[in-house]
């Protein structure tokens, strides 16, 4: 059964599924809107965005935001589309750090970072993950149809200046298209404090690439990269998905994600808000909860609170990828959800 724990000393009274698991980490996605294609992302004609009445206000994300924190609220990251085309991202990092909330971090592809990081940091930014699928300027170009792969390693360079670290960089193997790179990528870490996330390839129905042999698993990967040497684990802290790893010697970590070969819905501790005003309980489930339409109607904080209560308590077990892959196809567009 869905309970509320008893309340903390500082009058938040988290919540617990029907599983047990707290929940207390948000991924808000504040747009829709990308400043690249990529080809597993985004359908090649593009997306229809959503109109700008449709995408959450500030006051609005910051209201659910506060609503969320009495009940242990601790952990926020902010995803898009590409967050950092939001005109008013700055002061809304100020502000949701400025509701408590202990972890603050973005999730961006880099390529308007590198102006960013200073003010982002001062508004209370903790720190970034970006996107990055490749290390050849050719083929960064080709897989997010136009970027410029230099503008990234400026934006991880700066971010690295401001303190925004330890820099995480997410890259998605996908076999023939990136797996040559595999070892390029971990090798980063021998002389950088970086955290290289492997993600496996997850199915999403925009654009028709994803194919079950694409996908490389965590295990196959970690085999791979033991050729340069021998991996350590190192001790799992929190409940996020990455099962992090050093190469002996190494100045950083990799890190594996793996949605499909090793689910981490045990210790999944996460609520998604989609640009759009719906919270998601499960990026693979179809599952929604709007808070846009009441919180627009006049709704107290005590209906929103219901309502987060709500989707709380139909929170999926585990999703079921695994025995049937077309229970993903909902994932249009990741850009549309927030990965």
């Amino acid at each position: 059964m869905f309970q509320r724990m008893k309340p903390t000393k500082n009058n938040e009274e988290p919540l617990k599924d029907s599983f047990e698991r707290r929940i207390d980490y948000l991924r808000i996605s504040i747009t829709d809107k990308c400043n690249l294609r990529c080809i597993y992302c985004m359908p090649p004609g593009g997306l229809k965005f959503f109109k700008e009445k449709d995408v959450l206000t500030d006051d609005e994300i910051l209201r659910f935001v506060r609503i969320a924190r009495s009940h242990g609220l601790r952990k926020v990251r902010i995803t898009g589309g590409e967050p950092l085309m939001r005109k008013d991202i700055i002061s809304l990092v100020s502000s949701i750090k400025k509701t408590g909330i202990r972890d603050l971090s973005i999730t961006s592809n880099g390529i308007k970072l590198s102006k960013m990081a200073g003010p982002l940091k001062q508004a209370g930014l903790d720190r970034v993950n970006i996107s990055l699928d490749t290390l050849d300027a050719g083929r960064y170009k080709a897989i997010t149809k136009g970027g410029d792969i230099n503008k990234v390693w400026e934006s991880i360079k700066e971010a690295e200046r401001v303190g925004l670290t330890p820099v995480k960089i997410n890259v998605v193997p996908i076999h023939g298209i990136n797996d040559d790179e595999i070892l390029s990528f971990a090798s980063l870490t021998f002389d950088k404090n970086y955290h290289i996330r492997f993600i496996e390839f997850m199915p999403a129905t925009c654009n028709g690439i994803w194919k079950k042999d694409k996908c490389i698993s965590s295990e196959d990967l970690k085999k791979k990269i033991s050729a340069l040497g021998r991996l350590e684990h190192l001790k799992f802290r929190g409940k996020g998905p990455s099962r992090n790893y050093r190469i002996k010697g190494a100045a950083g970590v990799i890190g594996f994600i793996s949605p499909l070969s090793d689910h981490f819905c045990g210790l999944c501790n996460r609520l998604r808000l989609t640009a759009d005003g719906k919270i998601r309980p499960c990026l693979f489930s179809s599952i929604k909860v709007d808070i846009k339409t009441p919180m627009r109607n006049g709704a107290s904080d005590d209906e929103i609170d219901k309502l987060l209560c709500e989707a709380v308590k139909v929170k999926p077990q585990r999703h079921l990828l695994n025995e049937d892959i077309t229970s993903a196809g909902h994932l249009r567009a990741m850009s549309e959800i927030g990965g």
